[in-house]
């Protein structure tokens, strides 16, 4: 969807535009796409959280008063705005991944991709993340699609899921929907289905 590999079939449209393999399409496309990877390490490369997320902007080459302004608002997104100076592989791995977030926000997306957005966090990190994707949702609109393995976050997140199967789309649709079809729920697997086997051994 960002155009990092070039699909081997089909098409992959994003705001009614189909994705090309253009350099100008691709870069004009990901003015308003904004990809987290799963591992912040991936991402975060500066000495400091600020010049990193002001990376992003000065790349769509805003004025260094806009560059500012963005990275002030992206910060205070995330509460990392008393981290601006910190080397960014000082921190947490929470405060990494919303550091990393923050870089993404800074372009203003209209889409938000999120890579296995919760993976390796604590419970209070989850939350805090998850209050910060809700917000950022409400208050400028911004289309959130992202990956998991995690049920409690199709069933109590998604407003649309869609089930792979071995490369295939097995279903799509409402997740509360999806997940009372037993051929769905058996591809997803449970903490029923753990349990058991858990009992089992």
């Amino acid at each position: 969807m960002v155009g990092l590999l070039k699909p081997k079939s089909g098409s992959i449209k994003i705001f009614d535009r189909t994705l090309t393999r253009g350099k100008q399409d691709l870069w004009e496309m990901r003015q308003s796409i904004g990809f987290l990877f799963q591992n912040p390490d991936d991402q975060l490369f500066a000495p400091t959280i600020e010049e990193d997320i002001s990376f992003g902007a000065r790349n769509m080459k805003l004025e260094e008063d806009k560059v500012k302004e963005r990275v002030n608002w992206a910060l205070k997104a995330v509460d990392l705005e008393s981290f601006r100076n910190y080397s960014p592989f000082n921190l947490s791995w929470g405060q990494k991944k919303r550091a990393a977030l923050a870089g993404v926000l800074v372009m203003k997306p209209k889409l938000l991709i999120l890579d296995e957005p919760f993976a390796n966090l604590d419970f209070t990190s989850i939350y805090n993340h998850l209050k910060i994707i809700e917000k950022l949702r409400k208050d400028n609109n911004i289309t959130t699609l992202f990956t998991t393995h995690n049920l409690f976050f199709v069933e109590n997140w998604a407003e649309k899921v869609m089930v792979l199967n071995e490369g295939k789309i097995v279903f799509k649709g409402n997740p509360l929907e999806g997940l009372k079809n037993s051929s769905i729920r058996q591809i997803l697997g449970s903490y029923e289905d753990i349990l058991s086997l858990l009992k089992k051994e």
